[in-house]
C-alpha cells in the first residue's frame, strides 16, 4: 500500500487545488489507485502545501515557491504503483 498524504493551508484557501490533485490522481490511476493507495488530506495554515509519499517529503511549496503539478506528484508515485503491480504473487 502507497501512502500519500497532502497538507495544505486551509485559511490560505488551498483545499480546492489538493482535492482537485486528488482527482487528477483518480483519474488517472482509476482502479489500480483504490487498491493500492492510500490518500489523506490534512488541513494545516502557514501557507504550507506539502506532498508526502511513503513518509518521505516529495514536495513542499515553502522550498520548491510554487505549487506542485500533477506531474510533480506522479513521478513518485509511478513507480510504486508499477512496482506493486508488477509484484508476483505468492
Amino acid at each position: 500500500m502507497i501512502d500519500l498524504e497532502i497538507t495544505y493551508c486551509q485559511p490560505c484557501g488551498h483545499q480546492p487545488l489538493a482535492m482537485e490533485i486528488v482527482n487528477q490522481l483518480l483519474s488517472t490511476y482509476g482502479m489500480p489507485l483504490n487498491r493500492r493507495m492510500s490518500l489523506t488530506l490534512k488541513p494545516a495554515d502557514k501557507g504550507v502545501f506539502d506532498v508526502v509519499v511513503d513518509g518521505q517529503l516529495v514536495f513542499s511549496r515553502g522550498k520548491e515557491g510554487r505549487f506542485p503539478t500533477i506531474d510533480d506528484i506522479k513521478k513518485h508515485v509511478d513507480p510504486k504503483l508499477s512496482m506493486q503491480i508488477e509484484a508476483p504473487t505468492a
